[in-house]
């Protein structure tokens, strides 16, 4: 019994320092990259957001541009085509079983 409590008392200290200290030196801390192009895996997904990007610009400006001449087209087409004058139908509407009547 004396003996634990001597070497309880001896190596109590040193166990309580080494397992506060534990936890913060056994778990290792990973740096992230926060600056785009830090690592190879980085520098492909940057190329392919831009490349993207790049494409989704071009792609709208093009359809913008084609459809402003496509839309004049139209509607002088639709300005050219003949007109009839539009006559009103006769109020009320004629039935079948009134003209028997």
């Amino acid at each position: 019994m004396f003996s634990c409590r001597a070497a309880w008392q001896r190596c109590g200290p040193l166990a309580r320092k080494a397992a506060y200290r534990l936890p913060r030196d056994v778990v290792q801390r990973r740096q992230m990259s926060s600056v785009p192009g830090g690592s190879g895996e980085n520098i492909v997904y940057t190329l392919l957001c831009g490349g993207a990007l790049v494409a989704s610009v071009s792609y709208a400006y093009s359809t913008v541009a084609s459809d402003s001449s496509r839309f004049n087209d139209r509607i002088a087409e639709i300005n050219a085509r003949p007109k009839t004058e539009w006559v009103p139908k006769p109020w009320p509407p004629k039935g079948g079983e009134e003209e028997e009547v």
